[in-house]
């Protein structure tokens, strides 16, 4: 998967064009951009990936190496669906459009493998949806039963959908699962700021009256290492609706 970004980044170099110019045209955020083609971060997810390999003129298609896929989430085959009382009639489901995400807990959410005693079970994901689309590398993580931090929009027990592809922090406010310097993962919002040779990156919480910001330096807190404090972002979410 390094060789495919690093391949991307190359031709991206070799156009000679303006990074202004190729960000405008793909439609993406020009910073995102910038950190890509300069290394500083290693790749681009989601829609972004797939309008920068459109204007370059090219086109995804997911296919298994001999190793196995890269991606942590599986297609899957549906044997004797049981159907709701609702559906009853109606044409069984299509394999082809759904995805299983393994779910994990946010603690043992992060970037790599994910060691098999972490996988709590596997989520099923309709991949048409408008937000899914294209992407493959995704994990669902459910809320801590003690995580109200990022209240009234997720509470505990709620999980949501995450793309461990797309770890874009140069629009601030994005939700995303992110890792603090002992390596444990939760879900915040996060807003990026460099500082001379280094970024100063804040989480920050919705329930943020009993919750403040928490800042950390790129370089001394995650070794100038993105992956160590980015690991996707959220991209849907399942709630439990019925207090509400």
């Amino acid at each position: 998967m390094k060789d495919f970004f690093e391949i991307l980044r190359t031709k991206l170099k070799a156009t000679g064009i303006a990074q202004s110019q190729i960000a405008r045209a793909a439609g993406i955020q020009q910073a995102s951009l910038s950190r890509f083609i300069s290394g500083a971060q290693e790749t681009v997810g989601g829609d972004a990936l797939v309008r920068l390999v459109e204007w370059l003129g090219g086109e995804i298609r997911l296919t298994k190496s001999e190793d196995g896929p890269t991606e942590v989430d599986r297609d899957i085959c549906f044997v004797n669906t049981k159907v709701v009382p609702a559906g009853e009639y109606a044409s069984p489901p299509v394999a082809e459009d759904y995805i299983a995400a393994p779910l994990v807990g946010e603690v043992g959410a992060g970037p790599g493998y994910l060691p098999e005693d972490d996988i709590k079970s596997w989520f099923l994901v309709y991949k048409r949806l408008e937000a899914i689309r294209y992407r493959r590398n995704l994990i669902a993580v459910e809320i801590g039963r003690t995580s109200y931090s990022m209240q009234p929009t997720l509470n505990p027990g709620d999980i949501v959908l995450v793309d461990r592809d797309d770890r874009d922090v140069s629009r601030p406010g994005h939700m995303m699962l992110v890792m603090e310097p002992d390596s444990s993962g939760m879900v915040k919002r996060v807003s990026v700021q460099e500082k001379d040779d280094d970024f100063s990156i804040t989480y920050y919480s919705d329930n943020a009256a009993k919750y403040p910001p928490v800042i950390y330096s790129l370089k001394n807190d995650f070794c100038d290492d993105w992956d160590k404090a980015i690991v996707g972002r959220v991209i849907w979410a399942w709630a439990d609706v019925r207090e509400k």
